[in-house]
């Protein structure tokens, strides 16, 4: 079988992927540098530290960026293309206004960074990497023989071994999985070539997961794990581990955080002694199968966790070093960090080359978290309908232990869906009159009975968050506001409360129009509003027709009107 003009389509459609995403970056580097401040596009830092062992220690200045734990950043005086001074700094964690940098660099030119300088996006030349896993897939037995026949749609992906995908679907059945849970994790473990499962929140993803892979290693199948980010890759593994099957982690050093100390970390999968004879779990990014990490290893299933986060290039590094493969995420939830397309959205490089049918595609239906009320709209807006919630009916309405001596609109038991205009004339990225309302209500709720861990904040903006956690401690004290867990959507994700507040913040419109991509993203609205468990309050700016007439792009119109939409479906109070 000739698959020559597969191999070429692919590299070709690489080769311009990369391109593309190196333009987009030269032409961000280019933009002045006060418009990117503005659009949060830029960080200004304040202070530059050296920790030794190649870690930084910055401090963020007062502009409000999009950049998150995980991404790739460079460090520089006010012209990333021409003065850069430190290149592909992965921001390793965020704290209280400041990020841990893990990067290499020249200890003699941090000085120049002393006085003040600027982070903005940066990426690696992954040319060596793509090229690598390209030559492989063009040789290799699994290239030639699995992933080129695959993507030229010349397997027949609904081939399924009948008795494991029996056994497993009952061992899934006795382990108390619900129907579609069954149905994904015998396809996770039987089907011959391929699976896709989708995941929307609270059906029990992870669990999923962990069953397919605990299934796998006592059939003494080699099983690697991986996703975008180490965490995700740990949060997997966590509970992974919990199966008590053989697992660790491969990863440099800091790639183990959030990490059980059950699941040991190495730097080289060939320093895991104890490696059974069997079946066994490693989790670690594709890039490791790159290199000298994982590079000798083969697998006979590749597990794909946040699959939605994982891009096709990305997707064919780990590929290629294993037989089938099991796709598991949600293309609703966020997207990949980087200018790519999801592996599992629609019209992606992924559905040309892979999705040529839907034999191996099963949707996770029940979620357990979330009452009816708060499930239908996401449920119609994101899922076609098919969304269902399974929460129990004693369970699904919020209910305080006292009735509340304020607020009782907004903290009824009869309304689990509420919205507040946000108060506040043209605020940006901090609101302190809505931090302070934020903080009365949930002073409120707690009056009342509410557990303070039961409690969870989103908002968009770093120094909204830090306004919202002063508000906090100055009504209910430093121990109990530090256990509400105030975030931002990306680090909320995975999460859930009974009560979530969603604190928007901005109402100048002129800077939402700047941001609106940002803003109004449907993905990053789909995790927010679907954290709790039966009361979410929306506090937010009211947008009008003409206000999404006047946004350019199509997708952010979209994204718009999806908000406005949901403001439709709420409660509103007045305050």
């Amino acid at each position: 079988m000739d698959l020559s003009h597969v191999l070429k389509k692919l590299k070709a459609f690489v080769d311009a992927e990369h391109q593309a995403s190196m333009a987009k970056l030269l032409d961000l580097w280019e933009k002045p540098l006060k418009d990117k401040l503005y659009k949060g596009e830029t960080q200004q830092i304040n202070f530059v530290k050296s920790l030794g062992q190649g870690q930084l220690e910055v401090t963020l200045g007062q502009n409000e960026s999009k950049f998150r734990e995980g991404d790739m950043v460079c460090l520089h005086l006010g012209e990333p293309h021409v003065d850069k001074i430190v290149s592909r700094a992965t921001i390793e964690a965020e704290d209280d206004g400041k990020w841990l940098l893990r990067a290499k660099f020249d200890q003699t030119h941090i000085a120049k960074l002393q006085s003040g300088c600027f982070a903005d996006p940066d990426g690696m030349d992954l040319t060596s990497f793509y090229d690598k896993a390209l030559l492989d897939v063009a040789t290799s037995s699994i290239g030639r023989n699995t992933l080129l026949p695959l993507l030229a749609h010349k397997l027949n992906t609904s081939i399924v071994d009948e008795n494991r995908f029996d056994d497993a679907a009952d061992y899934a059945q006795e382990c108390g999985l619900n129907d579609k849970q069954c149905e994904a994790a015998a396809y996770g473990v039987a089907s011959r070539y391929l699976a896709c499962i989708q995941g929307p929140p609270g059906t029990g993803k992870t669990k999923v997961i962990s069953l397919i892979a605990k299934l796998l290693v006592e059939a003494g199948e080699r099983v690697l794990l991986t996703s975008h980010t180490h965490m995700a890759i740990n949060n997997a593994l966590n509970k992974i581990a919990n199966e008590n099957i053989p697992v660790i982690k491969v990863c440099a050093h800091g790639g183990n955080k959030g990490l059980n100390t059950a699941v040991k970390s190495y730097e080289s999968g060939v320093k895991w002694q104890e490696m059974p004879d069997g079946g066994y779990v490693i989790g670690a990014t594709p890039f490791a199968t790159c290199t000298d990490r994982l590079e000798s290893f083969d697998f006979d299933t590749v597990i794909f966790d946040e699959a939605s986060q994982i891009t096709l290039p990305l997707a064919l590094m780990a590929m290629r070093k294993g037989k089938r493969y099991v796709f598991v995420g949600d293309h609703k939830q966020l997207p990949p960090v980087i200018l790519s397309q999801s592996v599992l959205a629609e019209g992606s490089a992924f559905s040309e080359f892979i999705a040529a049918n839907k034999d191996f595609s099963v949707m996770l239906d029940y979620t357990y978290r979330m009452s009816s009320a708060l499930t239908d709209w996401p449920s119609k807006t994101y899922y076609k309908g098919n969304l269902v919630s399974k929460r129990s009916i004693d369970k699904s309405t919020f209910r305080l232990l006292h009735d509340p001596l304020k607020y009782r609109e907004v903290l009824s038991s009869s309304e689990p869906f509420i919205f507040i205009k946000t108060p506040g004339i043209n605020k940006r990225s901090s609101n302190r009159e809505e931090a302070e309302l934020v903080a009365d209500i949930v002073f409120s709720a707690v009056e009342s009975g509410l557990d303070v861990e039961e409690i969870g904040i989103v908002t968009p903006y770093r120094a909204h968050a830090k306004a919202i956690k002063s508000c906090l401690s100055d009504k209910l004290g430093i121990f109990s506001s530090n256990s509400i867990v105030t975030d931002t959507v990306e680090r909320m994700q995975g999460q859930e409360r009974e009560m979530i507040i969603i604190s928007m913040c901005s109402s100048d419109s002129q800077y939402i129009t700047a941001i609106a991509d940002f803003f109004f993203q449907s993905e990053r609205l789909n995790v927010a509003i679907t954290r709790p468990q039966t009361k979410l309050i929306l506090i937010g700016p009211e947008i009008s027709e003409s206000f999404i007439l006047g946004i350019d792009e199509k997708s952010v119109r979209k994204s718009a009107l999806e908000y406005r939409s949901l403001i439709k479906y709420s409660y509103r109070v007045e305050i």
